[in-house]
């Protein structure tokens, strides 16, 4: 049957950045995920950045987005690959944080495609792309 070679629908995870262009109604940002043929998902460690960076007029709008979103957490395999990563790249990208470290093995170990602005902070991700 035709169906049976679609190609598996893919997961992307999106970082903090996609995040809250989202939240603030950028086009670019809006149809990049409206073209999407799964839910997105994201890690807590990019709930704390959006939440901490919040407008207040932006509460609401937040807490809808974050609502639609699947979260997976910081837990111990995501931390010791996120070491892992950060021992391997971060003495040559010193750009790079303890957050995006947590997106990064949050993408590896789902197998999420990770949806960014901030390319030059995820090396570990060869031929990566901006989202839009």
């Amino acid at each position: 049957m035709i169906a049976d070679l679609e190609p598996a629908p893919e997961t992307v995870l999106l970082d903090t950045t996609v995040l809250i262009d989202v939240l603030r109604g950028n086009s670019r940002a809006v149809e990049f995920v409206n073209t999407l043929t799964e839910p997105p998902i994201s890690s807590e460690i990019s709930r704390v950045e959006l939440l901490q960076g919040l407008r207040q007029h932006e509460f609401g709008a937040a807490h809808a987005l974050i609502d639609l979103m699947e979260w997976y957490p910081v837990f111990e395999p995501v931390t010791t690959l996120a070491g892992e990563l950060g021992r391997l790249w971060r003495p040559s990208h010193s750009g790079i944080d303890a957050a995006d470290l947590v997106i990064a093995a949050t993408s590896q170990l789902t197998g999420a495609r990770l949806a960014t602005l901030n390319v030059r902070h995820f090396p570990m991700f060869e031929g990566l792309q901006a989202a839009y």
